[in-house]
């Protein structure tokens, strides 16, 4: 009588994502006269993560710094036409779960925060580029070169106009808030290929309104997977 006996197979398959990938986005909304506030935001557990906060100001005044989870994030640049100031923030591997993002100003101003987060981001050499512009009338816009291929592209938008603002087509409008003095808005745009000059843009602007808008871009990780593994058996005599 033959012997009979368990035989198994492994197979493991491995994909590697090849370009950033958004995870949430959240914000304050209109603060009025505030000198530090807070809100909550919700961040992934996937790997190599990336957090972009913008804060949008309408009066004379400057970040004074932005924490999530009580860690502090890097200020990258500003952008300002007269009173309206965009200012970006960032940090690499965020805490995961829900965390506080508090921003505290230079004085009590009028503002809307804005924060990101995203995953398979290069947790070096990131942000690998950055850039803005300020003008007035629409459209709001600004350009920015990316140095690697399959770059994500961040934009926060300030402006003195307080509704009717719209995101440009094949932009992702990610948050906007309005009040008495003026909207802030992010948006992102995924996977430029090839690297390159990239422009994010706003529409709704009154003749005389001002803006500011500050851009950056985040080039993908490498080497980061995620592995599925199956298992299998059959009977072998």
């Amino acid at each position: 009588m033959p012997t009979l006996a368990l035989k198994h197979f492994f197979n493991q398959n491995t994909y590697w994502p090849t370009t950033v990938v958004f995870d949430t986005a959240s914000a304050s909304g209109y603060e009025a006269s505030l000198s530090t506030y807070n809100w909550s935001h919700t961040t992934t557990t996937r790997p190599n993560r990336y957090m972009v906060v913008g804060v949008s100001i309408f009066a004379t005044g400057t970040v004074s710094s932005v924490t999530y989870g009580g860690q502090a994030l890097t200020f990258l640049r500003s952008d300002t036409n007269g009173v309206y100031r965009s200012e970006l923030w960032y940090m690499k591997k965020p805490l995961t779960g829900t965390n506080t993002v508090e921003v505290t100003l230079s004085a009590s101003l009028t503002s809307i925060a804005n924060a990101q987060t995203y995953y398979n981001a290069a947790q070096t050499g990131n942000p690998d580029a950055n850039n803005g512009a300020n003008g007035t009338n629409t459209p709001a816009s600004a350009s920015i070169t990316t140095v690697a291929d399959l770059d994500t592209v961040v934009g926060n938008l300030a402006a003195a106009t307080a509704s009717g603002v719209i995101s440009a087509v094949q932009q992702n409008p990610r948050t906007s808030n309005a009040g008495a003095l003026g909207t802030g808005a992010s948006d992102d745009f995924g996977d430029v290929t090839p690297a390159g000059s990239k422009t994010l843009s706003w529409t709704g602007m009154g003749v005389t309104d001002s803006w500011a808008v500050s851009l950056l871009a985040l080039k993908p990780a490498t080497g980061a997977g995620v592995v599925i593994q199956n298992l299998a058996f059959m009977m072998v005599g």
